[in-house]
């Protein structure tokens, strides 16, 4: 009897574990502004917005990239787009990928970690992560 119980244990523990680190999902920003969705496409993870609190521009048109450095990429609406890209899970973290801020047009090197239901996105300029920032996103439960 002990052996089947060890043995449950011992093939359930991967299965809570990677549910509970799992990073595909809905997560809400740090200033609640935005909802992103972090997916996974081959062997790397993504992310794009589905929810944003101020949705529309102040003539009631769907928010657009308007900080874009790349005139033409300017119109595209915010809600859909991939801020999250190329991220591979490496141990406990994903890295190698990069973040967009829409807010400001600029592209950064990103890496993520999960703990718990909050998911560290560090954005920064250089790719070790030395010079840049990290912002606590939030599992959306739904």
């Amino acid at each position: 009897m002990k052996k089947i119980i060890i043995s449950m244990v011992a093939m359930l523990a991967p299965l809570a574990a990677a549910f509970a680190q799992d990073v595909v999902g809905k997560w809400k920003l740090d200033d609640g502004s935005a909802i992103v969705e972090v997916y996974k496409q081959g062997d790397a993870f993504n992310g794009k917005i589905v929810w944003l609190q101020d949705p529309t521009e102040p003539d009631g048109s769907p928010a657009v990239d308007t900080n874009n450095p790349d005139a033409k990429l300017r119109s595209r609406k915010l809600i859909g787009l991939n801020m999250l890209s190329g991220l591979k899970k490496s141990g406990a973290e994903y890295t190698g990928g990069s973040i967009y801020d829409p807010g400001n047009g600029k592209t950064y090197n990103c890496s993520m970690k999960v703990e718990g239901d909050v998911l560290k996105v560090r954005g920064s300029l250089d790719k070790k992560g030395l010079l840049g920032r990290t912002m606590d996103w939030y599992r959306v439960k739904e």
